[in-house]
């Protein structure tokens, strides 16, 4: 279902909603060359959207869902977690995922589970049509909009190994990805979903504390944000634990070393974890509302 070329893929692929992260995935796979913009479409209720990604990426866009699901093997829903169920729903109901070949599915909604997908995509339909039905369950994250995301995958027992390939060079467009099953996917949520906030987070508060010991605002910002992502190509370059890298820059009774004591006595690792073990909760509890 999935036809790969040399340089990528050579199916056409529809996004239900025209938001952020479709903007992210179209951008990527038409950057990345793994598929022109001729073979993708979009559609999403805005007029302004419609006008403005055509515009810039050059796909055709519709106003009607159906014809997007009934014209594209590959279907992308990136429509907000509330409004999933009515618009899937609405699909089914016009029976957009009646199919005599395989279809792809991929879900790019925070804390929408497969389970209420084959529910609400299934329904009404014999079991030989859903065997042809592959659902993929995606947790991006933001830096996504830039190349440099990370998103998690679990996919149903319909997904084939093709479906999987197809699905990891999509998700390739926007960075890495990695599989894993969905009931780690409350987890994924809370390290990588929520993850970018906590970055910024702290850099926040480093810029501020640059601030307080006489730094302008400007000097504080350039200089934390410089370190954090030199400190993140040093990471991916050397290739060793994150730990093994701060005891190099932690030399015996330094200014490092007084710095993460006052860490260590705040309970700012102990703080941090629970702060993603709360993340983790209240996905679970989201997932459990769809």
């Amino acid at each position: 279902m999935c036809k790969e070329n040399g340089s990528g893929l050579h199916t056409p692929i529809g996004f239900i909603g025209a938001g952020n992260m479709a903007e992210a995935m179209i951008s990527g796979l038409i950057r990345t060359n793994t598929l022109p913009a001729g073979l993708i479409r979009a559609a999403d209720p805005s007029s302004e959207r419609r006008a403005f990604i055509a515009d810039t990426y050059g796909i055709e866009t519709e106003t009607d869902n159906l014809r997007v699901v009934q014209q594209c093997p590959i279907v992308v829903l990136a429509v907000k977690p509330q409004q999933m169920a009515s618009v899937v729903s609405d699909l089914s109901a016009r029976n957009a995922f009646e199919t005599l070949y395989r279809k792809l599915v991929i879900s790019v909604a925070a804390g929408v589970t497969i389970a209420s997908f084959e529910k609400w995509i299934y329904e009404g339909l014999p079991d030989h049509q859903r065997h042809r039905i592959a659902i993929v369950r995606v947790m991006p994250n933001t830096p996504a909009l830039v190349g440099e995301g990370i998103s998690a995958y679990a996919a149903n027992a319909a997904a084939t190994p093709e479906d999987l390939s197809g699905t990891r060079r999509i998700l390739g467009a926007m960075g890495e990805s990695l599989h894993c099953e969905e009931s780690r996917m409350n987890a994924v949520t809370a390290v990588s979903g929520s993850g970018p906030a906590y970055c910024f987070y702290f850099l926040e508060a480093v810029a501020a504390a640059g601030e307080k010991l006489g730094l302008t605002e400007e000097e504080a910002e350039k200089l934390a944000v410089a370190t954090f992502r030199g400190s993140l190509r040093l990471l991916d370059v050397q290739k060793e634990k994150p730990a093994v890298l701060r005891g190099k820059v932690t030399s015996p009774g330094g200014t490092t070393e007084a710095a993460i004591r006052v860490f260590d006595d705040a309970g700012v690792r102990r703080a941090i974890m629970e702060a993603v073990g709360a993340a983790a909760r209240r996905a679970s509890e989201l997932s459990a509302a769809d």
